[in-house]
């Protein structure tokens, strides 16, 4: 059984407030987790080919570019497994200048190998004032409407990933204010899987 899973949350959801909650949960709990951010390694390899991208505008470059540096991204992540669970942080899609591109397509999946995927989600409401309130990010979308379609487009991309991973989704909400609590929801369904 694969020990890797991804979690993944559309912007504004919390996401990476709850990743650091769990990593506090876990420490506390002594049980060993190891957490990528799957954006910062393709960001690292990007500077590596000598292009210095801001994280938001990652999405902007060549689409091609960008679909190389993501394999490349979860080859070197799916190396550094070990007994501890692997959690990787990223996203089920971007939207870039050529339309919807999966966070994670079939050659990522193959590489990374999830047992599990879980999508951290909170109201719609939540997520646009939560975008318009950031003002170290460049969000492209911060409606509710807007909000409301970035979810249905994450669960669409992950039941789409769960099919071709043979893995189970599961979804730990994020209300405002309890990213302790969706911690703690998060850590469960990853020990439950990895002890299996």
């Amino acid at each position: 059984m694969s020990r890797t899973i991804i979690v993944a949350g559309i912007p504004g959801v919390g996401k990476t407030t709850v990743l650091q909650e769990l990593e506090t949960v876990a420490r506390e709990k002594n049980i060993p987790l190891k957490i990528v951010n799957f954006g910062n390694v393709m960001n690292e390899l990007f500077k590596k080919r000598g292009k210095t991208v801001h994280r938001d505008h990652m999405r902007r470059q060549d689409l091609e570019l960008q679909s190389k540096v993501q394999e490349q991204a979860a080859r070197e992540i799916g190396k550094t497994g070990g007994k501890s669970a692997l959690v990787v942080d990223t996203h089920m899609f971007v939207r870039t200048k050529d339309g919807i591109w999966p966070g994670t397509p079939r050659r990522v999946l193959e590489e990374l190998d999830p047992g599990l995927i879980i999508l951290i989600e909170a109201d719609p409401e939540d997520i646009a004032r939560r975008r318009n309130a950031d003002r170290t990010r460049e969000r492209d979308s911060k409606t509710v409407d807007e909000a409301r379609s970035d979810l249905e487009w994450s669960r669409y991309m992950a039941s789409a990933n769960a099919v071709l991973a043979g893995a189970p989704i599961q979804i730990v909400l994020n209300p405002d204010g309890h990213q302790r609590r969706a911690a703690e929801d998060l850590l469960a369904l990853i020990r439950k899987r990895t002890l299996q």
